[in-house]
């Protein structure tokens, strides 16, 4: 058997074993169809207008919802390393059908329930290190603003949304206030808090005059972002009664930055495994990283069941494909890679890609991980290497960020250089002209930089394919999406625009002949410096072809 089908066959079977034991399968969100063709995708795409120069862009405002995973728990440490990066507007616990606390009146036991103090310790080692990351960045919340914005939701029951708490009165407080940015609503468990909060906004004012305007204001301020679907609160009350919120739904890249990390390349992983992890991670970096959970770590999680202590000698016996301290998984994290401004432009339009995958456009208030990139590993087009072919970049960066943790000196750790490009971001060119771009970087550490050039043209809209291509195919365990495919057609090219200097500040190239009006081409920049973990910044220049 070849080394990729037993790695799906291992990750088939390992994730059919979590169905199993939350007693469900995912369901798809309602909204849902087909995956879009290229062109639908361009349309979709071309619709949106951007006004974008080489400045910092507003930080997004976001809230997190989770229920307390051990990926969640890991989660949460790698996002208060990055919390400078966002508005964190709250935490929220909520439950999930893998994981809620039971109701003892109701006769509801608890299943797989983490608990809550998890998070207060977490937010407690944060403040360990709080001085020193302020050190090396402007904008990381206090700890105690962290502890004031954390609240407990729905967690008794998967999918329970009948009962007003604390979180989902709080959901309810954000979702109508005067804030006039999107609220961006990480999901990493179920959705029934945040449906317990619309419902009590909806039976508030849904008899009153003001019920058009508030559900208007609502609605044009939230930004689901759900992982998987962990329950049935979207698919049977928000889709129903508030379908004009944006959603964005990855159904399955997450996975590959999950539990099924080893079905895919391996040449992505080398900074998944346990040597670089204890090396760059778990070693040395203080408290918080200290709570990070690892293969065969010896960290046990209280409520969790047996079988899936992953931290346990008799995890790594039953599952020797791991080895000591290799990544457990961080399948929420995509949702606040999001988020991140790092250059890539992705919370511009979905569908552009970063560090968080890339996104099609099902319709105008629904995007899925269902687009794909070109695999140069496996020759094929995937949907998950959106996000597989950030993986070293990521973990580098993480790597800093837990240098920050215990560098009490500015000096003492690596900074991201700087990158702006002389031209701009967005240019209008025209089929056959030549194209100049001049990137001009700095760094902080005084650090020696190298550029790189290349083409996301999977992500552009000219089309470099000629023939007609395959039909995309899907891996499934169950009825769970896992992963979609294309192989290449015969005679299929992919990125064909040859780009001079790709190695120099400066980069040249000829706009096809035969790019159409309308037609898109994304030219990435990266600089690199030679610091620590050779951290990088990136800029995405889109030229629109008159």
């Amino acid at each position: 058997m070849n080394k990729r089908k037993w790695l799906n066959v291992f990750a088939a079977g390992f994730i059919s074993s979590i169905l199993v034991i939350s007693g469900c399968a995912s369901k798809t969100p309602q909204a849902a169809t087909e995956t879009p063709n290229q062109a639908e995708e361009q349309e979709n795409s071309n619709n949106q207008d951007t006004d974008t120069t080489n400045n910092e862009t507003e930080k997004g405002r976001t809230v997190i919802t989770t229920d307390g995973e051990v990926d969640d728990m890991n989660s949460v440490i790698r996002f208060l390393l990055y919390s400078n990066e966002m508005d964190l507007a709250g935490i929220v616990l909520t439950s999930s059908v893998y994981h809620y606390a039971g109701d003892k009146d109701a006769g509801i036991e608890p299943f797989r329930w983490t608990g809550t103090q998890w998070v207060y310790d977490m937010i407690d080692a944060y403040g360990e290190i709080y001085p020193n990351l302020s050190k090396h960045a402007d904008g990381y919340p206090e700890p105690e603003q962290l502890r004031a914005m954390t609240k407990i939701g729905n967690i008794s029951d998967k999918g329970e949304m009948e009962k007003e708490t604390e979180g989902s009165e709080f959901l309810q407080t954000l979702f109508l206030d005067d804030d006039p940015r999107d609220l961006i609503v990480q999901t990493w468990g179920g959705t029934n808090t945040t449906a317990r909060a619309l419902k009590s906004i909806e039976e508030q004012y849904k008899d009153t005059a003001d019920w058009e305007t508030i559900r208007k204001k609502v609605s044009d301020k939230l930004v689901l972002y759900i992982i998987l679907d962990q329950d049935d609160s979207y698919n049977e009350y928000i889709a129903k009664n508030w379908p004009d919120i944006r959603i964005l739904n990855d159904q399955s890249n997450f996975w590959h930055f999950a539990y099924a990390w080893k079905m895919h390349a391996e040449e992505v992983n080398s900074k998944l495994h346990g040597d670089w992890m204890i090396k760059n991670i778990l070693d040395g970096h203080g408290k918080l990283l200290d709570m990070y959970a690892s293969m065969g770590d010896g960290k046990m999680i209280e409520g969790e069941l047996d079988e899936e202590q992953r931290g346990s000698d008799a995890y790594l016996q039953n599952n020797p494909q791991y080895d000591k301290y290799d990544f457990i998984s961080e399948g929420d994290s995509p949702s606040f890679f999001y988020l991140i401004d790092n250059g890539l432009r992705s919370m511009e339009d979905p569908s552009y890609g970063g560090w968080g995958g890339r996104f099609g456009a099902v319709n105008d208030k629904l995007f899925r991980n269902n687009v794909l990139d070109y695999d140069p590993y496996t020759k094929r087009y995937e949907a998950e290497y959106s996000l597989m072919r950030w993986f070293d970049d990521i973990q580098d960066d993480f790597a800093a960020r837990a240098d920050w943790a215990v560098a009490d000196t500015f000096e003492g750790a690596n900074h991201n250089p700087t990158l702006t490009i002389k031209e701009g971001l967005d240019l209008s060119v025209s089929p056959g002209e030549r194209v100049s771009l001049n990137a001009e970087a700095k760094d902080p550490d005084g650090d020696q930089l190298t550029y790189k050039w290349w083409r996301y043209f999977e992500a552009d809209t000219y089309e470099d394919a000629k023939v007609k291509q395959n039909q995309v195919e899907k891996e499934v365990a169950g009825d769970l999406l896992l992963g979609l495919h294309r192989e290449l057609a015969k005679d299929e090219e992919v990125d064909t625009i040859k780009l001079e200097g790709s190695d120099t500040s400066t980069v040249t190239f000829t706009v096809p002949e035969d790019a159409k009006s309308g037609d898109t081409i994304h030219i990435v920049a990266e600089v690199q410096d030679d610091g620590e973990h050779q951290l990088k910044h990136y800029q995405r220049v889109i030229l629109t072809v008159k």
